[in-house]
């Protein structure tokens, strides 16, 4: 029968402990080498010094993402307001009124700080319906605008001529 435990009474003489002065401590390897020597300690505290310099400027950066988050979100309410509102403008029963009512219901219910809504008629029976905004900021001292202008033809019924 092999026995798996048949190296565990083996201990190399390098790995032993010695006892001098009544202290335990390992012998140097043959030809005098001798083990490392131990850290300094003058760099007690260092790692609390980093973290004091890294982790505000990564607040900072990851606020800055967000921010940018928030613009790209209040750029796409605006788009989707424009968009809807010269829809609406366009269509046969509708008009600029009913074209700005409809953008205002969209950017009412969006994420924007501050938002207007303008409707025009251009020559050429075409409607122009112009979105603009701020978008939120959690960054102090920083507002970002957003606008969006779509245009349109009026779409209107002619009969055969």
């Amino acid at each position: 029968m092999l026995n798996i435990n048949c190296f565990s009474s083996f201990r190399h003489p390098l790995l032993l402990p010695t006892v001098a002065n009544g202290r335990s401590r390992r012998r140097s390897a043959p030809g005098g080498a001798r083990p490392a020597p131990a850290p300094d300690r003058n760099d007690r505290g260092s790692v609390l010094v980093e973290a004091v310099i890294v982790v505000p400027v990564l607040m900072v950066v990851l606020l800055a993402v967000v921010q940018c988050a928030l613009w790209a979100h209040a750029g796409q309410v605006v788009g989707l307001a424009a968009a809807e509102g010269d829809r609406t403008a366009r269509t046969m029963n509708g008009g600029p009124a009913a074209g700005v009512a409809q953008a205002r219901s969209i950017v009412s219910g969006g994420d924007l700080a501050s938002s207007d809504v303008v409707s025009e008629i251009l020559p050429g029976d075409l409607v122009r319906i112009t979105v603009t905004g701020r978008a939120v900021s959690i960054l102090p001292g920083l507002s970002l605008p957003v606008s969006s202008v779509v245009v349109g033809p009026i779409q209107e019924f002619r009969g055969s001529e």
